[in-house]
């Protein structure tokens, strides 16, 4: 019964540790996706528009690349981890005390038996020992220890991911050409792209015909955001 009683405890408090690492596991993707895709969108759009060098648009493509990697690592999968008891891991004594500040009664209680556990493997008073861990797990073994954590909570950190996210939507939907544009010039990042000009050029296909030897009116039209001063025609060399 005694045995029974504190692994029943540890068990509880093992649930209780893997509950907390999923909180911030949650939590903690929520982060990543906002700060990844809003540092994405404002990348793009300055690419898109501003037509950075190759020395500026490889900065930004790296530092894009370790801080997205960074919160990746900081925030997903470090918890991930920790859920499957990968590196340092919050031990029972430290999920007593945040168990005690949600359940104020239980604090005590509960570090008494983890320390009382402890001294009961070098003591020669071990039956009395196991008595008290018994009487003090029996008194607290109805807490729900699980309900210190609340999941639903992390619907707070929606305003986090959600903005960006609709802000991406909206771009793909809207203008889509600032994504695939930016995008594109980031990722090759040592390519020389250049800004295009204000206006095009543009030749009507029935303005290329001419009776043999007769002289040729060439008709372009220009359209676009602001219109040349000059244009300048090329023949041959």
């Amino acid at each position: 019964m005694q045995r029974d009683n504190y692994s029943l405890l540890i068990e509880k408090l093992d649930a209780f540790i893997r509950k907390f690492y999923i909180n911030q596991l949650l939590r903690g993707a929520l982060y990543t996706v906002g700060t990844v895709l809003a540092l994405f969108i404002l990348l793009n759009v300055l690419e898109y528009y501003f037509y950075f060098g190759t020395g500026v648009r490889t900065a930004m493509f790296w530092g894009f690349t370790l801080l997205s990697a960074g919160a990746l690592y900081r925030w997903v999968a470090l918890p991930l981890m920790h859920y499957f008891h990968l590196g340092k891991v919050i031990n029972h004594e430290q999920a007593a005390q945040i168990l005690g500040n949600h359940f104020t009664d239980v604090k005590d209680k509960l570090l008494n038996i983890l320390q009382l556990k402890q001294q009961a493997n070098n003591a020669i008073y071990t039956e009395l020992i196991n008595a008290s861990i018994n009487q003090k797990s029996e008194e607290i073994k109805l807490t729900p220890f699980q309900a210190a954590i609340d999941l639903g909570a992390n619907r707070k950190y929606l305003r986090y991911a959600l903005p960006p996210v609709l802000m991406l939507l909206f771009l793909l939907l809207g203008a889509p050409n600032i994504i695939r544009e930016g995008t594109k010039r980031l990722w090759n990042s040592t390519t020389k792209f250049e800004k295009p000009a204000p206006f095009r050029f543009m030749i009507p296909l029935d303005s290329l015909q001419v009776v043999q030897f007769g002289d040729f009116d060439l008709k372009v039209e220009v359209e676009g955001r602001a219109l040349p001063n000059e244009m300048f025609l090329d023949l041959g060399k």
